[in-house]
């Protein structure tokens, strides 16, 4: 008696054979980790306040992104790569990509990745807008990752497998192709989407700089004689030894830190007209 079969079978699509390929080459880079809890409890009322007043939700990436950029303006070896063996490329622009879930005309939601070009000269509300227009957008699941190129996905599989990686870490160590895809600087953000869980996660390192945002943890502790209920921003930094050494590395982690825990920018955006 033929048995029936307890699995079904899906098609391994183009996009995932890209991203496999990428994240093979994203694995062989060695950067150091640092892991690192920020309190965003002022931060966060004042988020509230505005969209209770205002109507207005600020997004939270867009906030992150904007105290990054303003780190890595005062720092531009977290804005430079390396080229060949000699050569640096520092770039004056800071482009922060981050990753937004969007939802293609087939109703599957996938994520997309969408770079904030001049992050440093936009403001939290214009970053939060630009973000916000991307996560509406309806795309062809194929252009996920191609973009609107269907013939260079039609041929993406027929080309061997070694051939494919060494073209994506061609673009990859190469500042200007990388630039133009990706940016100059990488956010990722784990913790909206576990909301419930606190805790790190560890992206892959394909830019000098790569942040992690996890989940948000609360803490109590005390405060001036009285117990307080603070909450804690997990954040993970990936960052190129080569290009920038420990003490500049850990200067520039506890900066970021002091301008997420002085709500950089956001009393300006309470003022939303």
């Amino acid at each position: 008696m033929k048995s029936q079969k307890d699995y079904h079978k899906r098609k391994f699509s183009v996009n995932r054979q890209i991203l496999a390929d990428y994240n093979a080459v994203a694995a062989s880079f060695s950067r150091i980790q640092a892991l690192i809890e920020v309190d965003i409890t002022e931060a966060l009322k004042i988020i509230k306040k505005i969209e209770k007043k205002d109507g207005y939700k600020v997004s939270f990436t867009a906030w992150v992104a904007k105290c990054i950029s303003k780190g890595v303006s005062e720092d531009k070896r977290f804005n430079s790569y390396r080229k060949g063996r000699k050569k640096i490329i520092v770039f004056d622009k800071i482009d922060i990509s981050v990753m937004v879930e969007i939802t293609t005309k087939e109703g599957k939601q996938v994520p997309f990745n969408h770079v904030i070009k001049d992050t440093e000269s936009k403001s939290v509300k214009g970053i939060t807008d630009e973000i916000r227009a991307i996560q509406h957008k309806k795309i062809d699941e194929k252009e996920q990752l191609t973009r609107d190129s269907s013939k260079f996905s039609n041929l993406y599989t027929l080309i061997p497998g070694f051939i494919r990686r060494m073209v994506i870490r061609y673009m990859l160590t190469n500042p200007f192709k990388l630039r133009k895809l990706i940016g100059t600087v990488g956010i990722t953000s784990f913790g909206k989407f576990v909301k419930s869980v606190s805790g790190w996660g560890v992206p892959f390192a394909d830019k000098t700089l790569n942040v992690a945002l996890g989940g948000i943890k609360r803490i109590t502790c005390e405060l001036d004689g009285k117990l307080h209920t603070r909450e804690y921003l997990c954040i993970t930094y990936l960052i190129d030894h080569n290009l920038v050494d420990g003490a500049p590395a850990a200067r520039f982690v506890s900066r970021i830190s002091e301008l997420l825990e002085s709500n950089y920018c956001l009393d300006d955006i309470e003022k939303i007209e």
